[in-house]
């Protein structure tokens, strides 16, 4: 199996370089299975606290591989598996911050949606023009997306075909940062870090309340809240970050 991924270790953060820069990235089966594979073998390591995914300077990822969707039949791509890894992937625990450059197209964008914190440099072109070759988004596209930016620049991103700038996906809050080229990769690493210096438990607890804002009603995701901070009271981390805090001290966390 050739290396459609590469992954790097920085200090208790994962960087994971999609590698396959001929085809600007597209996501194949192969690629998207070597993908999970990877991210749930980081997200297993007590050592890795954060992940970063990147692609290449010319793009993150231009879509999903067409030529194999062009010739799967219907039957074959509702039972080959392939949709369901996305999902995998979005139930990795593990926090994920995508780092875009140049092309974020069709399931490009639909895997940085998936990611938990996104940013992007200068060059980054983001879109979904899966209705202009005669599909729909596959893999979460239509709902991730209208959840970031809102329904009309969703609609137009979907049905217009409109492919926005980093300064654009900024301003709509699809992006939390632009960069230089030169700049992304330390930026994103930057930021993967300072999620590794906390409580492995209460960024794990955290990031499962946010996301429970996308499914719940205020009311019952503010309860959810409540039990996961009750329930994190009784961690070895809690005891420790307050003891740290204390002495002003660096707090030593173990995920306990």
């Amino acid at each position: 199996m050739s290396a459609l991924i590469r992954c790097e270790r920085h200090q208790g953060v994962a960087h994971i370089i999609l590698n396959r820069p001929e085809k600007l990235n597209a996501l194949s089966a192969e690629m998207l299975t070597q993908l999970l594979e990877k991210m749930r073998e980081l997200d297993g390591d007590k050592q890795i606290r954060a992940i970063v995914i990147s692609g290449s300077a010319r793009a993150f990822a231009a879509g999903a591989d067409t030529g194999t969707l062009a010739t799967a039949s219907a039957i074959a791509l509702y039972t080959s598996g392939f949709s369901e890894k996305w999902d995998q992937i979005a139930a990795i625990e593990t926090p994920v911050v995508a780092a875009l450059s140049g092309y974020a197209l069709g399931g490009g964008l639909e895997l940085a949606l998936l990611c938990d914190i996104v940013i992007a440099d200068d060059t980054a072109i983001i879109g979904l023009p899966e209705t202009h070759i005669g599909i729909i988004p596959g893999a979460g596209g239509t709902q991730r997306l209208v959840k970031s930016v809102g329904k009309s620049l969703a609609m137009e991103i979907i049905l217009a075909g409109r492919k926005i700038t980093a300064a654009q996906a900024l301003a709509a809050g699809l992006i939390s940062r632009i960069t230089t080229p030169e700049t992304l990769t330390e930026q994103a690493l930057k930021i993967a870090q300072n999620i590794s210096r906390a409580a492995p438990l209460a960024i794990k607890m955290a990031k499962k309340a946010v996301l429970a804002s996308f499914d719940m009603g205020l009311t019952a995701g503010v309860s959810y809240e409540r039990s996961l901070s009750a329930l994190i009271a009784a961690s070895e981390d809690r005891n420790e970050g307050m003891r740290a805090l204390a002495a002003k001290e660096q707090a030593a966390f173990t995920g306990k």
